[in-house]
C-alpha cells in the first residue's frame, strides 16, 4: 500500500522526517522482527503521523511504503554485514518514523489542550476566593487539585517511558512475540488504521476536556469530595482495608460497563469498539479510547468508589497512582516484574495480571473485562475469568496466578483425556476417508499446521499470519485437537466462517459437532448488563453526599438513553 505525499514538503508538513540513508529507508526484514523502540520526533507530530512507515527511493513524488506484511512492499534484502546496525535496536532507530513514547499522539495542540486544563483549575483556585470554588473544611483546595493531576500526567508519561523501553529491550517478556507486531496494511504499531489515528486525536482531546469539566463539578457541587491534608485520617491498617474495599468497588461498577461496552451491539459499533481498534498491546494506548467512554469510566469507577468508600489525603493519592500504574501495565504487552502493581497483587484471590488483559484485546472480547489486578475476582464470580497465554507463552506461564496454574493444568488434563477417548475410538472406528489423531500429529510444524475442533480438521498453516491471537498460539496447538482452547478462549461469528473455509476433513472417531457456539450468558442481555450499574447509582444516591442528586440524575439519563438506543439498535 502507499500513501503519495508530495515532494514540495507535505511530509514535513505531517511532522515526518524523510529517512537520509539508505539503512534507514530499509524495511526491517520480515523474518526478523525487531522490538519498538520509540524513537525522537518534534513536539508537533500528531497521532495521524504515529505510522511504521519507510520512505521509498525519491522520484518526482516522494513515495511512503509501509514496512512489509499483508498488502505491504516486498522486503529488499538484508545489507551486508559491515553495515547492519549493531543490535535491533539501533536498527529500529533508524528506520521506524513513529511519534516518542507521549501519549495522547505526541500532538502539540492536544498537548496545550491538557496543560490548559491544569492551568484553568489553577487559575481558578487562585482568584476566587470565597466564591464557588472555596475548598470546604477537610477538603482540598481547586488548587492543589490542579497540581495533583498535572502531576498524574507527567507520571503517566514517564512510566509509559518505562513500560515502552521494557518492552523494546526485553522482548523475551513479552506476551506476544515480535512477530505479532509486525505492521500489515495501512495501520500503526498497535493495528489502528490511519483513519482511526486522526478520530482519536479528537477523543484524546475531548478527553482531557471532559477530565477537567469533572473535576470543576465535583469540587463546586461538594467541595469536600477531594480529602484534604487537614481531613480525616485514618490508621494505617484503616487505610490498607479502605484501599482493598475501594479498589473492588470501583472494579465492580466498570466492570459492568465494560462488559457492557463489548456485549450490546450499538455500543460495540460506536463507543467502546474505539479502544480496541488497538489490537496489540502497547501502554500507550491505554487511554486512547472514545471520549464519552473514558468519561463514564472516570464517574463509575473513581467518582462512586470515592463516594460510598472514601479514602484519606494519603490513601488517595496511593490510589490515583497505583491506578495509573495498573492502567498502562496492563495494556503493557510484558508480562515481567517490570508489571510493578500487579505483581504487588497476584496473590490476591483471583488477581490479574497483564497477559488477562492482553488476551481480552486480541481476539477474545468477552472474557477479562477487571480493571484492576484485584478486580479478576468479578470476572471469576461473573464467568468471564480466562487464563490468558498462561498456557502458550514461556514468560507469561512464569507471571501466572495460583488460579492461572489450576486453570491451565485442568485444560491439559481435559486434553490428555480427549485425546485418549479419541484415540480408543480409531481402534474400532472406519477411518477410510477420514483424518487419524496419527496423521493430525504429523502436521504441527510451522510449516504445516493442522488443528481439530468439534470433530473436524482444519489447515491453519496460511492463516496463522492473520490470526488476530498470534502465531505462537496456534503454533502451540498445531497437530492436536484444540476444541476446548478454542471453545474457552470464545471466537466472533465471522472467525467460525473464517475457520470454515480451512477445513480439511473430519477426524476419525469424533463426533462432529463443529466449533461451538457462545451460550450467551443472561447477564449479557442490553437491559440485564445494565441493572448492577443502576444498582451502584442507588447506592450512590443513598448516601446523600452533596452534589449526587445531580451526579446519579445524570448516569441515570445516560443509562436510560444507553438501554433505549440498544433495544432499538440490537
Amino acid at each position: 500500500l502507499l500513501y503519495p505525499l508530495s515532494a514540495s514538503g507535505s511530509s514535513q508538513q505531517r511532522g515526518i522526517s524523510p529517512p537520509s540513508s539508505p539503512e534507514a529507508r530499509r524495511p526491517l526484514n520480515a523474518q526478523e522482527p525487531a522490538p519498538l523502540v520509540p524513537p525522537p520526533t518534534t513536539p508537533s507530530m500528531s497521532t495521524a503521523t504515529a505510522t511504521n512507515i519507510v520512505s521509498s527511493e525519491p522520484a518526482k513524488e516522494s513515495v511512503v511504503t509501509l514496512r512489509p506484511g499483508k498488502g505491504g512492499a516486498k522486503a529488499q534484502p538484508p545489507l551486508p554485514k559491515d553495515t547492519e546496525p549493531e543490535t535491533l535496536y539501533a536498527r529500529q532507530e533508524k528506520e521506524l518514523q513513529h511519534f516518542s513514547s507521549l501519549l495522547f499522539g505526541g500532538s502539540l495542540v492536544n498537548t496545550c489542550v491538557e496543560v490548559g486544563v491544569r492551568l484553568t483549575l489553577i487559575v481558578l483556585g487562585l482568584t476566587n476566593p470565597g466564591g464557588y470554588f472555596t475548598p470546604a473544611p477537610g477538603g482540598q483546595s481547586l488548587v492543589e487539585v490542579g497540581l495533583w493531576m498535572t502531576a498524574a500526567s507527567l507520571f503517566v508519561r514517564a512510566y509509559n517511558a518505562y513500560l515502552e523501553f521494557a518492552f523494546a529491550k526485553c522482548p523475551q517478556y513479552r506476551t506476544q512475540p515480535a512477530l505479532e507486531h509486525a505492521l500489515r496494511d495501512k495501520a500503526d504499531l498497535v493495528g489502528r488504521a490511519l483513519k482511526d489515528l486522526h478520530a482519536q486525536d479528537w477523543h484524546d482531546r475531548l478527553t482531557m476536556l471532559m477530565d477537567g469539566v469533572l473535576a470543576v463539578f465535583l469540587f463546586a457541587a461538594n467541595p469536600a469530595y477531594f480529602p484534604g491534608a487537614d481531613g480525616a485520617q485514618h490508621s494505617w491498617a484503616e487505610r490498607a482495608v479502605r484501599l482493598l474495599v475501594h479498589k473492588y468497588v470501583l472494579c465492580f461498577t466498570m466492570y459492568w460497563a465494560h462488559r457492557a461496552g463489548h456485549v450490546v451491539p450499538w455500543l460495540w459499533n460506536n463507543v467502546h469498539g474505539v479502544h480496541h481498534q488497538a489490537t496489540h498491546p502497547l501502554s500507550r494506548v491505554t487511554y486512547q479510547a472514545h471520549f464519552f467512554d473514558n468519561f463514564m469510566n472516570a464517574i463509575y469507577g473513581h467518582t462512586f468508589a470515592q463516594l460510598l468508600v472514601p479514602l484519606d489525603h494519603t490513601t488517595y493519592y496511593v490510589n490515583i497512582f497505583i491506578r495509573i500504574m495498573e492502567s498502562l501495565e496492563k495494556h503493557s504487552g510484558v508480562s515481567a516484574g517490570f508489571n510493578i502493581a500487579h505483581n504487588v497483587q497476584r496473590l490476591l484471590p483471583y488477581a490479574q495480571m497483564p497477559h488477562h488483559h492482553d488476551l481480552h484485546h486480541e481476539g477474545s472480547k468477552r472474557c477479562n473485562y477487571t480493571f484492576s489486578a484485584c478486580g479478576g475476582l468479578w470476572d471469576a464470580v461473573f464467568g468471564t475469568r480466562k487464563a490468558g497465554r498462561a498456557q502458550f507463552v514461556e514468560c507469561v506461564k512464569k507471571q501466572a496466578t495460583p488460579f492461572d496454574v489450576r486453570q491451565s493444568e485442568a485444560i491439559a488434563k481435559a486434553q490428555a483425556d480427549r485425546e485418549a477417548k479419541l484415540a480408543a475410538a480409531q481402534q474400532g472406528a472406519a477411518a477410510a476417508g477420514k483424518i487419524t489423531l496419527a496423521q493430525l500429529a504429523e502436521h504441527s510444524t510451522p510449516e504445516s499446521m493442522w488443528i481439530a475442533v468439534g470433530g473436524v480438521v482444519y489447515d491453519v498453516t496460511k492463516y496463522a499470519e492473520k490470526h488476530p491471537g498470534g502465531r505462537a498460539v496456534l503454533e502451540e496447538v498445531a497437530g492436536k485437537d484444540a476444541t476446548k482452547e478454542f471453545d474457552d478462549v470464545g471466537h466472533t461469528a465471522k472467525a467460525r466462517v473464517v475457520l470454515k473455509s480451512l477445513r480439511k476433513g473430519e477426524l476419525a472417531g469424533a463426533e462432529v459437532k463443529g466449533p461451538k457456539l457462545d451460550e450467551d450468558s443472561f447477564w449479557n442481555g442490553h437491559i440485564a448488563v445494565h441493572v448492577p450499574i443502576a444498582g451502584m447509582i442507588a447506592l450512590v444516591a443513598a448516601t446523600g453526599a452533596p452534589g449526587t442528586s445531580l451526579l446519579c440524575a445524570f448516569c441515570s439519563v445516560v443509562l436510560a438513553v444507553e438501554t433505549l438506543i440498544c433495544h432499538f439498535n440490537p
